[in-house]
């Protein structure tokens, strides 16, 4: 009897295996087995503010933080990172003043061909892209450079030989020549510490032909990515370690400043200025347009006036998340209205609105809104499409791959492919 049990729980135990890795190859089978058009209206989903697109940055650096930075290392293999916070800081600061130079020393801009940029791309390198845009003047002081031209760049390219490259939304890409700092790049490719990786531009596989040539792809098995659920703030809560005193510090408020309660938000208000504190999270804040004269702000200046604010905010709840900006668009009646997006370490969190909102007429801030949310893992993984079967559900060429976490219920985030960038200008074949 004791033997014929053990062969029962040992035939038990047997099937309960096989029934697990049937249920494994089902899941993937029906991943590998959708068709390009639900994997086409899933991106469209995930795309969100895609056409304002991702600058992916962090809490105490610059806006102009890439989404994706790669090098050539003394190796000659390139090396990078890609939606990872860290591993792109790490690389952006210790490349931004090589390209920041460069950018400075940059000669005139011609025409350039998509042949010929893959033909640089196989040379070394140093290339950063963004999926959304910036003004060249504005990214190149965040580069610690300077540049004359008023275009919008979305991605940047340098070669050790001296040649500058940009992607731009108004006239596809431009070519310069210029001077690198030959001493600066060979200490920087010694010391490079990223992940190797390729790019989509000079891949032998047909498949990642129909990317945008600078793509960065990496070495993948298996990825998946925690799942993240989001709540509001809770200023009201004794046991909560959230801090009102913080918030109002950020808008320039004290602790005495006065206060009443509306039936769905705890208003704040000073001689010109009124912050209304909502219990879902959004926070309003109105200011009076003074006339007297002040010093128009540069666009880099009221970037870096927001972030400010809302770094205090999101400090104000302990999140551990980041804003990045999304766009800079001019005001209806002067002035400027910067939006900004959310990143969760280096990846970016698309909501249905921009996260914050920030206007300002004549160097003076008159509004902002920010959806305040506390954003935390669940332990939960959900598996990634490879960039290969991605790739190959793209709707047109010239689009970059990236990830998102992109909300599939209410209040819960699973990360995803989608794609944040479309070429929207074909650029002459022919070699310039």
């Amino acid at each position: 009897m004791k033997q014929r049990s053990l062969k029962n729980t040992a035939r038990n135990i047997a099937l309960v295996i096989l029934t697990l890795l049937m249920g494994v190859m089902t899941l993937l089978s029906g991943i590998f087995a959708m068709d390009s058009e639900a994997l086409l209206r899933a991106f469209r989903q995930s795309l969100g503010h895609a056409a304002a697109g991702y600058e992916i940055r962090s809490g105490d650096s610059p806006a102009a933080y890439p989404s994706a930075v790669a090098m050539t290392g003394a190796d000659g293999r390139l090396y990078g990172a890609a939606y990872n916070e860290r591993a792109v800081a790490q690389l952006f600061e210790a490349t931004r003043e090589l390209l920041g130079g460069a950018v400075s020393a940059a000669g005139d801009f011609e025409p350039f061909s998509e042949e010929g940029l893959r033909r640089l791309l196989a040379d070394d390198t140093l290339c950063y892209s963004y999926n959304g845009e910036i003004l060249a003047p504005v990214l190149a002081a965040w580069l610690e450079g300077r540049c004359d031209s008023s275009l919008n760049i979305s991605m940047l390219l340098l070669t050790r030989g001296g040649e500058l490259v940009f992607r731009t939304r108004e006239q596809g890409l431009l070519r310069a020549e210029t001077t690198v700092d030959r001493s600066g790049w060979t200490r920087v490719a010694e010391q490079l510490n990223a992940s190797p990786c390729a790019y989509a531009g000079v891949s032998d596989r047909a498949v990642f032909g129909r990317l945008a040539a600078e793509t960065l792809l990496f070495e993948e098995a298996g990825i998946s990515m925690e799942c993240l659920t989001s709540e509001p703030p809770a200023f009201g809560d004794p046991n909560a370690a959230d801090s009102l005193q913080t918030l109002l510090g950020a808008f320039g408020y004290s602790v005495y400043v006065r206060s009443y309660q509306e039936r769905d938000a705890q208003v704040y208000v000073d001689n010109d200025s009124t912050m209304r504190v909502s219990a879902d999270g959004l926070v309003r804040y109105t200011a009076a347009h003074r006339e007297e004269e002040r010093e128009t702000l540069t666009l880099t200046a009221a970037v870096e006036q927001a972030r400010g604010i809302l770094e205090q905010a999101q400090y104000s709840i302990g999140a551990g998340t980041q804003t990045e900006l999304l766009a800079a668009l001019p005001r209806t009646g002067g002035g400027q209205t910067l939006l900004f997006g959310l990143v969760f370490e280096g990846v970016p969190v698309v909501t249905g609105e921009p996260y914050a909102q920030f206007e300002f007429v004549n160097g003076q801030l008159v509004g902002a809104m920010i959806r305040l949310r506390r954003y935390t893992l669940t332990g939960e993984r959900q598996y990634i499409l490879p960039a290969a079967q991605a790739a190959a559900a793209s709707p047109r060429e010239g689009q970059r791959l990236g990830i998102a976490y992109v909300e599939r219920e209410e209040n819960r985030f699973t990360a995803e492919r989608c794609f944040t960038f479309v070429q929207e200008q074909e650029t002459d074949d022919s070699p310039a």
